[in-house]
This record gives structure tokens, sequence and C-alpha cells, in this order.
């Protein structure tokens, strides 16, 4: 990650500590994307809950770990950012 942000010169680094709050994003889209992958391969298989989709899941889940990651950092940042400056 960038230090500060080239266009508003924010401090992206913040104390230590600051992004495990983060995590809790993180759990919560890799949740959502893990209900949503679901939704889409259960159209693909008779049974309602077939076990072949668990890997399915968790392949999409671990792909999209890279982008979740930046995603929920980005996130906890906007969330106490203040925008009265």
């Amino acid at each position: 990650m960038n230090e500060y942000c080239p266009n508003c010169n924010f401090k992206f680094e913040k104390e230590p500590g600051y992004f495990f709050g983060a995590m809790y994003v993180n759990y919560g889209l890799s949740v959502a994307q893990g209900i949503a992958t679901y939704l889409i391969a259960h159209f693909f298989f008779e049974q309602t809950f077939d076990l072949r989709m668990i890997p399915i899941i968790m392949a999409v889940m671990l792909a999209l770990s890279p982008f979740n990651i930046r995603l929920s950092r980005l996130l906890w940042i906007y969330m106490f950012k203040n925008y009265s400056n």
C-alpha cells in the first residue's frame, strides 16, 4: 500500500492495530461472496446442497482473497475518514 494518498495526501499507515477491524469487514465480504457463489452454483446441480459445491465456493473465496484484503482495508479507512477537512 502507498503511505499517502496521491490525491488528498491522506495517511494510509495508521497506528499499530488500526486495521484489526478490517478483518471483520473482510469476513463479511467473504461470507457474502460465499453465499453469492452458492446461489449461482446451485442452479448447476440437481440437489439443493451438493457437496461438490464446497470446493467451488472455496476456490472462489481463495481467488478473491487478495481483492478482499485490499477492499476491506479501504472500506475500514473510509469509515473513519474525517471529511470535514
